[in-house]
């Protein structure tokens, strides 16, 4: 058992490292934060609506870009390991094939969670500064936190490592900063829990389409996947003359199946409500079952899969 925890979390970690070095993640998180900063100006435009249409933009936001990191991490890590032949290296070697396979999910998990963090920090602030927070304190904040970030790519052995631990940091600091307002810091905690889970599940259904596909048709299924999730509450209810029975039983069978990715964005009233813990654990729940479910499906059929 102690084996099998160790080879996942090394291929965990290496994957994690490949993930943060990628180009592409870096300018999702510079255009993820320019698109936060400038609901700053969105929400000067709205009327007296400035508080909310700050956080609901920039929630909606941090939620679509951690989709567009999920899929693309998803689909493409376990294909570049083909590619470039390193699986051919990993597999002879004492490590079963759903080992590797969990591990890959971790590492990419792991990545969509320091987006996460880093994204809500940055949220936080912008939250903060909205409620009329202290200017100095708010460029002091990013700007300690990128020094910071600098020193550890500069003196650590291994940046990667350190950069959950400086993701954390970036959260609670924008956390402190919102809370000296009288911004509502714990709504935009549980958001960000749920957009945890959504990129965990989200790696998920992208390993299982992508044990057996390409990169393109992963990334095409996975889409699908999420679209059809985010419309399985209408789907459900749906009622219409021109659409005929048929049809109907069909929608109302794909939103049984496919998982509800609803439940993680469920809007700024249940995030507000008294119950609001309460629905974050089930949804997250709801997320693990799921996820375990794809992975154990992907493993059955990457275990099956032979590479020439």
């Amino acid at each position: 058992m102690i084996g099998s925890l160790l080879r996942i979390y090394a291929i965990a970690l290496n994957t994690f490292r490949e993930a943060v070095r990628d180009r592409i993640l870096l300018g999702v998180v510079g255009l993820a934060s320019g698109v936060l900063v400038f609901t700053l100006a969105l929400g000067e435009l709205s009327l007296d609506q400035q508080r909310r249409v700050v956080e609901d933009i920039g929630l909606a936001s941090i939620s679509l870009f951690s989709v567009l990191v999920a899929i693309f991490l998803g689909s493409s890590l376990l294909y570049k390991e083909i590619e470039r032949k390193t699986l051919y290296v990993i597999l002879p070697r004492p490590i079963d094939r759903w080992e590797f396979l969990v591990g890959k999910h971790l590492g990419i998990t792991l990545t969509g969670l320091v987006f996460v963090m880093v994204m809500g920090g940055l949220q936080l602030l912008v939250m903060g500064l909205q409620a009329d927070g202290d200017l100095t304190t708010f460029f002091a904040i990013p700007i300690g936190m990128l020094a910071l970030l600098g020193v550890l790519v500069w003196k650590a052995r291994d940046a990667t490592a350190w950069s959950v631990l400086w993701a954390l940091g970036a959260l609670g600091a924008g956390a402190v900063y919102a809370s000296t307002t009288d911004v509502s810091v714990p709504p935009v905690l549980y958001a960000l829990c749920l957009n945890a889970m959504e990129i965990a599940l989200l790696a998920a259904v992208a390993l299982f389409f992508g044990s057996f596909s390409t990169p393109f048709l992963t990334g095409a299924f996975t889409v699908g996947v999420w679209l059809v999730g985010r419309s399985a509450d209408t789907m459900q209810t749906i009622r219409s003359r021109l659409l005929g029975e048929e049809i109907e039983a069909l929608l109302h069978g794909l939103a049984r199946v496919v998982p509800n990715f609803n439940l993680f964005v469920p809007g700024r009233h249940a995030l507000h409500d008294a119950e609001a813990a309460t629905y974050v654990v089930t949804s997250l729940g709801y997320g693990l079952g799921y996820t375990a479910l794809a992975l154990v499906l992907a493993s059955a059929i990457f275990r099956k899969r032979d590479f020439p």
